[in-house]
């Protein structure tokens, strides 16, 4: 996919990079870059994002979406300052970023949420159960204790996704 198709709807103050580049995935974890990505330098509560880009680029990573330049590493690193995106939030653009390259896959869906203090995952197991029974819908569930889309459990480290991952799902 074209860095420009993963763009739309993001707010670029800076392109760095030719819009004709060739991304052939996103991610936001430097450790899971390689060859071809697109790298989304995203501050999270325990480390920032922008102190990885050139670990992302040493794993193959062309592009990377942050919100500054990063600071230079030691030599010998990766060039990359010819190959950024500045974008005023990245985290927002990760989100729109994930919705471009799973083609807004929540466009085609009914969707619900449970809120509340109590009840959640009683509440979604049976709506769940309820829907596939007497509707034969396809359901999908992302909760607490893992993710389901239809019979097949999908283990999760967090109980609230990331936006990559909440398209991907």
């Amino acid at each position: 996919m074209k860095l420009a198709d993963l763009l739309k709807g993001v707010e670029v103050t800076e392109l760095k990079a030719p819009p004709e580049l060739e991304i052939d995935d996103v991610c936001y974890d430097s450790r899971r870059a390689a060859a071809d990505t697109l790298f989304v330098a995203v501050r999270g509560f325990e480390s920032d994002g922008h102190r990885y880009i050139y670990a992302a680029a040493a794993k193959g990573a062309v592009c990377a979406v942050c919100e500054e330049p990063p600071e230079l590493p030691p030599p010998p690193s990766p060039n990359v300052d010819d190959r950024m995106s500045i974008a005023p939030d990245s985290r927002l653009a990760l989100a729109l970023i994930s919705v471009n390259y799973f083609r807004s896959p929540a466009s085609e869906m009914v969707m619900m949420g449970v809120t509340g203090t109590n009840g959640k995952t009683t509440t979604t197991y049976l709506l769940k159960h309820i829907l596939e029974v007497c509707m034969d819908a396809k359901v999908g569930l992302i909760g607490t204790n893992g993710n389901m889309i239809g019979d097949e459990f999908l283990p999760t480290e967090r109980t609230t996704p990331e936006s990559y991952e909440l398209q991907k799902l």
